[in-house]
């Protein structure tokens, strides 16, 4: 009885790490978007910018050297005292194609909602918005790639996302941590718009009232998910629009960080949610029962609950493939597909210690301010 049910689990485990590694497999193979067309209206960037790291001039300075002709940037600090005003101002003051300004305070939503609020009143004439946060180097094209897309009738908002290229262990653990949380946007059922590299025309924005949406809430990219899928558009994921994001922390930081991102998830798409604490949680356990089981007698429930930690392995190196060939950086620049093979089933008890710490989070601290879950409706 109890060895039928052990091995009906193992199975059922393996069959979802199965499912997983297929995943990546239609990332890698299938996954294709439509001829980029040519389509270049005029756009207006948005960053919120607070506080200044080693990167932050490299950053902005990519962001402000796009080959892409009519587009303008401004740059939203909390205020005049904050150290990005003011190296800003030394940098761009003189440029006519770049603002800085300090952002409003909008009582009922978070700092950076608020900030990319102010941006849109001083966008004059764009019919693009564009909205960037300030840890991104995006390559040259990336806006061109970004904007272009928003061609198409069906397409309401186009995204890219980060990348970590690892340059020592704590880096290659959040690299391997952030490419294991995208494999979503590769499903339009699945993705989402992110925050930091995504883009709406201003008509469409308007239309769906996301401004007042925003001024209700925390998370920008989440809401406007929410929006654009509730209105019948589709959310485009453009691999050419990921963008390199510098490391900064370590991993005790970055899980803290992982954390209120599912805590964001939970609060405003609890169905996704559900399936990434489902999925994370229910493996790791698997993982962990198929030693217990090995060590009790069982031994064939057990090794295929064992086993996916290879299948976990094994859609490290997928993703860590997919990404070197879809992305528009050199391709000896994303390091060996067995580091992240290996790390991976590390990676996936990480989030699952994310998803659970998540479940008793009811509000976040952010840039300074607590916020507290939203009511529901």
């Amino acid at each position: 009885m109890w060895y039928i049910l052990f091995l009906m689990l193992g199975l059922l485990s393996v069959g979802v790490e199965v499912v997983l590694v297929s995943a990546w497999v239609f990332a890698r193979f299938g996954y294709s978007i439509k001829q980029k067309p040519c389509y270049t209206p005029k756009t207006c960037v948005i960053v919120p910018c607070k506080d200044v790291d080693k990167y932050f001039i490299e950053n902005m300075d990519a962001i402000c050297s796009q080959n892409y002709e009519k587009y303008r940037v401004i740059f939203v600090t909390d205020s005049t005292k904050d150290p990005a005003y003011k190296s800003l101002q030394n940098l761009y003051s003189k440029n006519p194609k770049i603002s800085i300004v300090v952002s409003d305070f909008i009582d009922g939503c978070s700092g950076k909602i608020a900030a990319l609020l102010t941006g849109i009143q001083y966008s004059q004439d764009a019919e693009v918005y564009v909205f960037a946060d300030s840890d991104i180097k995006p390559h040259q094209n990336w806006l061109s790639d970004l904007v272009a897309h928003l061609y198409y009738d069906d397409v309401g908002v186009t995204t890219g996302y980060r990348w970590f290229f690892a340059s020592s262990f704590s880096s290659l653990f959040v690299s391997c941590w952030n490419m294991v949380n995208s494999l979503s946007l590769f499903f339009n059922a699945y993705n989402f718009a992110w925050g930091g590299s995504m883009a709406i025309k201003k008509d469409l924005f308007d239309a769906l009232n996301v401004g007042e949406e925003w001024k209700k809430g925390f998370s920008d990219d989440l809401i406007l998910t929410r929006i654009v899928k509730d209105a019948g558009f589709s959310i485009r994921f453009l691999p050419a629009c990921i963008s390199e994001s510098p490391v900064e922390g370590n991993i005790t930081s970055f899980v803290t960080w992982g954390t209120r991102q599912l805590t964001w998830m939970r609060w405003y798409f609890p169905s996704y949610w559900i399936f990434s604490i489902v999925g994370a949680v229910a493996l790791k356990t698997a993982t962990i029962a198929g030693f217990l089981l090995v060590g009790f007698g069982f031994i064939l429930p057990g090794l295929l609950m064992i086993s996916t930690i290879f299948f976990e392995m094994l859609s490290g190196a997928l993703a860590h493939s997919t990404f070197r060939k879809k992305m528009k950086y050199p391709h000896d620049a994303f390091g060996h597909f067995l580091s992240y093979a290996l790390l991976m089933p590390v990676v996936f008890f990480v989030i699952a210690y994310n998803d659970i710490v998540s479940i008793f989070k009811n509000e976040i601290t952010w840039g300074g301010r607590v916020y507290k879950k939203p009511k529901k409706k």
